[in-house]
């Protein structure tokens, strides 16, 4: 393997010149032509820097930890490549830990902030525990992120446009004639969760109508989750004609126990979910769903990370506003 030795030697300078050249040093003073010599040696020598030395020397890792519920949930892949994206111009790399692992992971984790190795960290939070543990441990040492769920910690929290989105879903259940609509909404007490509501109420409202005691149940994001919940809501308010779900997961669930109970979507009831799934379009019942910035999402996180603001406070991302993708859960009803 090459040395900054072997690459001066070549382009006939100093190693120091060479390091400077690599690290895209602003101070350094050297003719074009020099420079470009430097940067044909690296490349004809295939030369590769020694991250290990450099992160020694820097007491920097240049990794950036990103915890996340369920690292299967297809909802993250836009958030964490929006991230990822974001991370490299940043020159840092992106490590994604599962909260769904359990102790070990968290142990883990815990054990990479104590020992210095992540320089930063981005936590999806469920409210759990375990999350504001290690969220604690993260804020006293390296910059913190929180995405979409507040915890008792000096860090800056990052949220959806969720209350626009919720109002949207609701509107146009309610542009379709629909007047009793119900909400499979998330876990209870998360800030995104009673954003949510906010908005499925106010659109409610809007329409000059108040929801029932049982209009509405919380639940977990997973489909057996949203099948369970589902069942729960139907027996509380058997006059549906519609429901918003807040979660594109849940939402499938909720297809597959209406199915079981021999409700047909949209003829018996119709549906929209927040969130696009790729496949949404592929369900035996295309669903109808709220699209929402998951890329800028990330991109948001990981710049807040290096920006001054990183303290106690919140961003709401609106890089783009929640767009409705109308597909074939939804009935128009005489009013």
């Amino acid at each position: 393997m090459a040395t900054l030795s072997d690459i001066a030697t070549s382009a006939g300078v100093s190693s120091g010149v060479v390091s400077r050249v690599i690290n895209k040093d602003p101070t350094l003073r050297v003719s074009k032509e020099t420079r470009e010599r430097v940067l044909k040696a690296i490349a004809d020598l295939d030369y590769s820097p020694n991250i290990a030395a450099k992160s020694l020397r820097s007491s920097r890792s240049d990794l950036i930890g990103i915890l996340v519920n369920d690292v299967t949930n297809p909802i993250y892949a836009e958030i964490m490549r929006g991230a990822q994206a974001c991370a490299m111009r940043h020159e840092k790399a992106l490590i994604v830990f599962d909260s769904e692992m359990g102790e070990a992971s968290a142990a883990r984790l815990a054990s990479m902030i104590g020992g210095g190795a992540l320089d930063a960290l981005i936590i999806q939070s469920a409210g759990e525990v375990s999350d504001q543990v290690l969220a604690r441990a993260a804020s006293r040492k390296i910059p913190t992120v929180l995405l979409q769920a507040e915890l008792e910690v000096d860090a800056h929290l990052v949220l959806l446009p969720d209350e626009e989105a919720a109002h949207l879903a609701t509107s146009h259940l309610l542009e379709h004639g629909h007047r009793r609509i119900g909400c499979l909404a998330t876990a209870a007490g998360l800030r995104f969760t009673e954003r949510r509501v906010d908005g499925w109420r106010s659109a409610l409202s809007d329409a000059g109508l108040s929801p029932k005691a049982g209009d509405i149940c919380y639940t977990g994001a997973g489909i057996d989750a949203g099948a369970d919940a589902l069942v729960q809501l139907t027996k509380a308010s058997n006059d549906l004609t519609a429901i918003v779900c807040f979660n594109a997961l849940s939402a499938i669930g909720a297809l597959r126990a209406l199915n079981r109970l021999g409700k047909k979507v949209p003829d018996d009831i119709s549906m929209v979910a927040i969130h696009d799934l790729p496949f949404a379009d592929m369900l035996h019942t295309p669903l109808s769903t709220i699209a929402m910035p998951l890329y800028e999402f990330g991109e948001a996180a990981v710049d807040i990370l290096f920006s001054e603001d990183q303290k106690r406070s919140e961003t709401v991302v609106k890089a783009s506003a929640p767009k409705l993708i109308e597909r074939q859960s939804v009935a128009t009803i005489n009013r």
